[in-house]
């Protein structure tokens, strides 16, 4: 192997590896690997031959880089127009490996792509692009074949088990036309697959004008971004939080919204792009800061205040120096213990809970409270209450009773109840969001969960509303 072939396949692990970590994203791949590229003196009609790793030998599919040189390739022929192409990620690993095993769920994997080959064939080819995420191109007549297998698949893998396995995947299409680049083409297949998994009653999507004006928006969204913080142009808004036994204000959560050109822009139009950027990061820590920042200006003018809790997203928990950041952050302002407290969403990966586990104890000795939230969106782990010391969990809306009578209404009314029951037996307190009614109320206090917060007792509200609260 030359210095060339050895330089790229270290540059392809590390890229892999940081997206692994959640500390890289795929967009950022394309400007890395050209720059290498450069370096080398390779060009673009080289790569396929010379510095490029042809197989990702664990998944039995092409490299990324070797499979985006076919992609080109496909481009630039007179057929282009015949082929689409898929960019997609396979749901339910987690579960997959924690039932089977790490080695297991790679076997699992490999049947899931092998099913696809079987479909496409010779006239097609997979790459993948990292972790659990590939894309394949095929010829457009396979387009429904290929929508029944994002949709989901029952796979027999005797090596694992004898039971079926069902798998599915969340998928971008796009339908190639010649001249196209073909990073631009798997950005456009990546932006749609991502916009599918976060939209409701949907696994997949063709890209079209609708998501490349969501892009263009992202990229707005992104450039705004520095100034914004500058300026200030991001506010804190507070949403009560009540105790039932006498419906009186028992603490708040903070929440960011950002007013640009007297305008304000939902969280839903910029949270998500700063959590594939990046930025989420900086901008918890701007909430934290004037969190902390407000409580002490009202102390100072001798209110009574309440315990404020601050979400922090978990792409903090790649940070080696989150802990002392964020007790640094607070004991800068000389705050009273209890009077601010992190919230945190449960996490999926072994390394991330570590590190989530390690953070709550860490801030537990330093005397700030925790809570664990969106509790029963996800895929809830018993590990993810017994191994980390949470001071509340609270309790998605999902699960809170509407009061319709039905039975899936019914079955919510266990489950929150078996949830309320077993954290008084840990010892962890529990908080309801989302209520919306006296009847959920009613039903809360019935089975003795006293906390909650929802738009019944007030919507979030800017600073100096919540301070006549106070």
């Amino acid at each position: 192997m030359n210095t060339k072939e050895r330089l790229s396949q270290q540059i392809r692990g590390i890229l892999m590896d940081a997206e692994a970590a959640g500390e890289a994203e795929r967009d950022d791949f394309d400007e890395i690997l050209r720059t290498a590229y450069e370096g080398f003196g390779v060009s673009s009609s080289q790569k396929s031959y010379s510095a490029l790793q042809k197989y990702d030998s664990e998944m039995e599919v092409y490299s990324l880089e070797y499979a985006l040189c076919l992609l080109q390739q496909t481009c630039e022929s007179g057929e282009a127009e015949k082929y689409d192409g898929v960019s997609f990620n396979i749901t339910g690993m987690t579960i997959v490996n924690n039932r089977f095993g790490t080695d297991n769920g790679t076997r699992v994997m490999r049947a899931y792509l092998r099913y696809l080959r079987g479909i496409i064939g010779d006239r097609g080819y997979t790459g993948r692009i990292g972790g659990d995420r590939f894309f394949s191109v095929y010829p457009r007549e396979f387009r429904d074949r290929i929508i029944s297998f994002v949709r989901g698949i029952d796979l027999s893998v005797p090596d694992v088990t004898d039971h079926t396995i069902h798998m599915s995947s969340n998928a971008g299409f796009i339908e190639i036309c010649g001249g196209q680049n073909s990073s631009a083409v798997l950005d456009q297949m990546n932006a749609a697959r991502r916009i599918a998994k976060y939209r409701p009653n949907t696994t997949f999507l063709f890209y079209d004008e609708e998501i490349q004006r969501k892009l263009n928006n992202e990229k707005l969204v992104e450039m705004m971004f520095p100034a914004a913080v500058r300026n200030e142009e991001f506010q804190i808004y507070y949403q009560p939080k009540v105790e039932l036994h006498r419906y009186h204000l028992s603490g708040a959560e903070a929440l960011c919204r950002w007013f640009h050109d007297g305008k304000m822009m939902m969280p839903g139009d910029f949270i998500p792009v700063f959590e594939r950027n990046g930025a989420i990061c900086e901008l918890d820590f701007y909430v934290l800061e004037h969190v902390c920042r407000d409580i002490r200006s009202w102390i100072d003018e001798g209110l009574d205040t309440v315990c404020v809790s601050v979400n922090l997203s978990r792409c903090n928990l790649g940070d080696p120096e989150l802990l002392q950041r964020i007790v640094g952050t607070i004991n800068r302002y000389d705050l009273p213990s209890g009077a601010v407290e992190i919230e945190l969403t449960e996490t999926a990966s072994e390394v991330s809970f570590q590190e989530l586990q390690e953070l709550v104890t860490g801030l537990k000795k330093e005397g700030i409270a925790c809570s664990l939230d969106d509790f029963g969106a996800g895929f809830s782990s018993m590990s993810t209450l017994s191994e980390i010391p949470w001071n509340c969990i609270k309790i998605d809306r999902s699960l809170v009773p509407v009061g319709d009578g039905e039975l899936e209404d019914e079955k919510r009314k266990i489950l929150i109840r078996s949830i309320v029951s077993m954290a008084e037996a840990l010892g962890i307190s529990c908080i309801a969001e989302g209520v919306e009614t006296l009847g959920q109320s009613v039903f809360l206090k019935s089975i003795d969960c006293y906390l909650a917060q929802g738009f019944f007792f007030d919507r979030p509200m800017p600073k100096e509303e919540f301070m006549k609260r106070l």
